[in-house]
């Protein structure tokens, strides 16, 4: 008896209202009498459960009875179901849970089964890794391949595209899936630079469950110096404070790539806004990308380079 299973046949009673021994067998493929054996031990429990017997009989709980009385309290509980809820699409399957028919038991998701717990609603939140796209449906499978390489321990290979252009094949064993930066992260040991390593996750390509096992394991130290290491690369680049005249139509874009320190609309329509960006070179293409919609003010540097730019590719098309 195992007591997970115990736990999941509450939950179906507390969510079905009732059920035949029938119906529990096939679903946790065990006979019958093993289905009844569970109910005594759960009344021996002090749960509520009993059985129904004749036409529309089965297996009930009582209708007072929830898992409410654990240690706590009302907000912890809804702390933790939203949290679970919000993270739920990482699973890659959005289906709730409409019956027992055709259903696996992977299916009654820990979301469903916890959002009894609490009498609040745990909706608030929601988080779907996966963009607008018709592509959405890749990245959800890319996250979910990623999960199971973390959770079974398994070594994962796949191409990278690096900071430099240059495709490169990788071997990693991964650790945990980080958010950071608008970016999301595999962290892993690589094979390849003998360190904890971050991959961001647009830049892999063909992922591949290499069936391996994982045989370099996960520790804060690792976690904190690969940290360190991505944190002192980032902060090696100078950084440049950018102040430009937008058209107000293209506001919200540049709000969506930049982090903005002052936005200052302006009686013409247009918005002054000021942004700090590292010095390298694509963000002068990102700024070019905005056409005749933005104008750099200051620094005259960065003008100066955005013009040669687009200099540049006038040239091209001539």
């Amino acid at each position: 008896m195992q007591i997970d299973q115990l736990f999941e046949f509450v939950y179906i009673l507390i969510d079905k209202k009732q059920v035949t021994a029938a119906e529990m067998a096939k679903w946790f493929g065990v006979s019958t009498r093993t289905i009844y054996r569970w109910i005594d031990a759960l009344s021996v429990s002090g749960v509520p459960v009993y059985s129904l017997k004749g036409r529309g009989g089965g297996i009930a709980i009582s209708e007072n009875y929830s898992l409410d009385k654990t240690v706590l309290s009302e907000e912890e509980k809804l702390a933790v179901v939203s949290s679970v809820k919000a993270l739920n699409s990482l699973s890659g399957n959005k289906a709730g849970i409409a019956g027992l028919t055709g259903l696996s038991g992977a299916n009654l998701k820990a979301a469903e089964k916890l959002s009894r717990l609490v009498a609040s609603d745990a909706d608030w939140l929601e988080v779907d890794f996966s963009p607008w796209s018709p592509e959405g449906k890749n990245v959800s499978e890319l996250f979910g391949t990623l999960r199971d390489c973390i959770l079974k321990k398994k070594q994962v290979r796949f191409d990278y595209f690096s900071g430099s252009g240059i495709i490169e094949k990788r071997i990693v064993h991964p650790w945990k899936l980080v958010y950071k930066g608008q970016a999301w992260y595999l962290f892993g040991w690589c094979t390849e630079r003998k360190s904890g390593r971050f991959f961001k996750i647009s830049r892999m390509r063909n992922v591949v469950a290499t069936g391996r096992a994982v045989t370099v394991t996960k520790d804060a130290a690792k976690f904190e110096e690969a940290e360190k290491l991505q944190a002192a690369q980032k902060y090696k680049t100078p950084l440049i404070q950018i102040k430009a005249k937008v058209a107000s139509s293209k506001i919200s874009y540049l709000l969506d790539t930049f982090i903005c320190s002052q936005v200052i609309p302006k009686k013409d329509g247009s918005v002054t806004a000021s942004f700090t960006v590292p010095d390298i070179g694509w963000i002068y293409e990102m700024l070019l990308a905005f056409g005749p919609d933005i104008k750099i003010i200051s620094p005259k540097a960065v003008r100066d380079k955005v013009l040669l730019l687009a200099k540049s590719v006038v040239k091209m098309y001539k």
